[in-house]
């Protein structure tokens, strides 16, 4: 029998980010996983991540992209109910559908349009499967993501009999604040924002729900979280507050979107029907045949001809021809993306309640400066994030101020781990003729932003010649860094950023550093 692969990608949108998840299957057996995190603030997906699903889409035929509505303004409707005007209708459970605006609906398709999509749910689906499989009675369940509260309340059957979807104020709105001086206190400020309006939420919801029903008492309150806000002593305060049991767990939405898109039996419930897939290798296959076929008939009928033209072409004085001289040279591509993931995994281990002052990379070792709170932050949560990738990590407190901790974090002895597979570059550069100093250093002006400054260091040779570049840059934020990385990569010639690499938060913005390597023959 043949084995039959497929690929589950989540891709799901966040204020300022885009988190995406890979499972590939072989006979329903997960061989391979992994996860990407992009810097998106446009409302299109950009045109790197597109292409990067779009090869993804080739290589496995049978490829499913699912995702969460970007802006959840969802109705749970009873069965009876009527569709209301302007909406899309999709399956919730046996007694509930759900209802999304057509215009919510087509912000998240359009934004996935360069990549396409096979599935949207709502952040009520996630919701509802952690209860089919996690039955509670008399209970009131509350989903936090994306900076809204989902809340459902279940009677002694597990059915849900009053909901409820309230928006909670996000990062972004508490900076907009008079109230906001800096990160570090504006982090403050937004968890105690976050634990008031969530304490007010559950309080309306309660006196709602009772207010039109005197058949059934709450007996516990269970808080769902995607990225953990609340300490345990706010949750014992809540409990106390309420005089009802609660428990605060964590819900991995990505594991509960894939069980969504890998389980027929639930396909119907997303808002939007599955692209159908084209068997590429079947078609493949084909053409290949036939253009063997064709070729091999062509031979046959005309090979006796072109061996007289040849041996009266050998009589003739043989034309000399210029051999153009193809030369191997390191591939950019892969060693720039490299460069982007390590970055990437060393921004994603701050967590909302520090402030990243400096960051120095080199090729073993990392070091910050930082802005924190407490000194727990550093063993609870930047330590481990760090020993990920790095055998040794430890941090070291400088002074205080305003209960401001400033630190130095460092990290040493990266591990070898094993290269992350990109897609093959199999092409070779063709240069005939040596590119001088001049002429490069005057196209790497050519390919950086008006305001950065290049400057050469130095020159080596080894199977190839390499031309160093110093580049200083100021940014407004890491995105237009990324941005100059996939610009390089758009380059025919090898040009790969090199360490040690820094950036600097300043006044003006931020300021990174880093070697450019420019390679060509010798």
């Amino acid at each position: 029998m043949f084995s039959k692969e497929y690929l589950y990608i989540n891709a799901i949108k966040y204020k300022t980010q885009l988190k995406i998840n890979y499972k590939k299957l072989c006979n329903n057996d997960i061989i391979e996983t992994n996860a990407s995190t992009f810097l998106a603030y446009d409302e299109i997906m950009g045109r790197d991540i597109a292409s990067k699903l779009v090869a993804n889409q080739m290589e496995v035929d049978n490829t499913y992209i699912s995702t969460l509505l970007i802006q959840d303004d969802t109705k749970l409707l009873r069965k009876n109910q009527p569709k209301p005007k302007d909406c899309e209708i999709a399956v919730l459970n046996e007694q509930y559908n759900i209802a999304v605006s057509k215009n919510t609906l087509f912000e998240t398709r359009n934004y996935f349009e360069k990549s396409g999509i096979d599935y949207i749910f709502s952040a009520y689906h996630i919701l509802n499967l952690h209860i089919e499989k996690n039955p509670c009675n008399n209970n009131l369940v509350i989903l936090l993501f994306n900076n809204q509260a989902f809340c459902v309340i279940l009677n002694s059957n597990s059915e849900i009999v009053y909901n409820k979807k309230i928006d909670l104020t996000p990062f972004e709105e508490i900076k907009k604040s008079d109230f906001y001086e800096n990160e570090v206190l504006g982090q403050k400020l937004f968890d105690e924002v976050y634990a008031l309006e969530l304490h007010e939420t559950i309080k309306k919801t309660i006196e709602e729900f009772y207010s039109i029903t005197k058949n059934l008492f709450i007996e516990k309150i269970s808080l769902l979280y995607n990225l953990k806000l609340l300490s345990e002593t706010q949750i014992e305060q809540m409990s106390k507050d309420f005089m009802i049991d609660m428990t605060y767990h964590p819900i991995s939405v990505d594991e509960e979107l894939f069980e969504l898109s890998k389980d027929p039996h639930k396909h119907h419930k997303s808002f939007i029907k599955p692209r159908k897939k084209a068997n590429n290798r079947l078609k493949n296959a084909i053409l290949i045949s036939i253009i063997i076929v064709l070729l091999a008939a062509i031979a046959y009928l005309f090979m006796p001809k072109i061996e007289k033209l040849l041996k009266k072409e050998d009589k003739k004085t043989t034309a000399v021809k210029k051999v153009e001289r193809k030369v191997d040279l390191p591939n950019h591509i892969e060693k720039n993306k490299q460069i982007e993931l390590n970055i990437l995994n060393a921004l994603e281990i701050i967590p909302y309640d520090v402030v990243l002052k400096e960051l120095d990379l080199d090729k073993n070792s990392l070091s910050m400066d930082i802005n924190l709170l407490n000194k727990d932050t550093f063993i609870k949560v930047l330590q481990p994030g760090l020993l990920k990738s790095y055998n040794k990590a430890e941090i070291e407190f400088i002074k205080s101020k305003d209960a401001i901790l400033e630190a130095t974090l460092k990290a040493e002895d990266f591990k070898k781990k094993q290269i992350v597979n990109f897609k093959d570059y199999k092409d070779s550069y063709i240069e005939n003729e040596f590119m001088p100093i001049i002429r490069v250093t005057e196209q790497m002006k050519i390919l950086f932003p008006e305001n950065a400054t290049v400057t050469f260091k130095s020159s080596f040779k080894s199977e190839v010649i390499t031309f160093n570049y110093l580049v200083n840059i100021v940014v407004q934020k890491p995105l237009e860094f990324f941005d100059i990385i996939d610009k390089l990569n758009n380059e025919l010639y090898s040009i790969n950023i090199t360490y040690p690499i820094s950036f600097t938060k300043t006044d003006a913005g931020i300021e990174v550093e880093f070697t450019v390597q420019f390679h060509q023959p010798k």
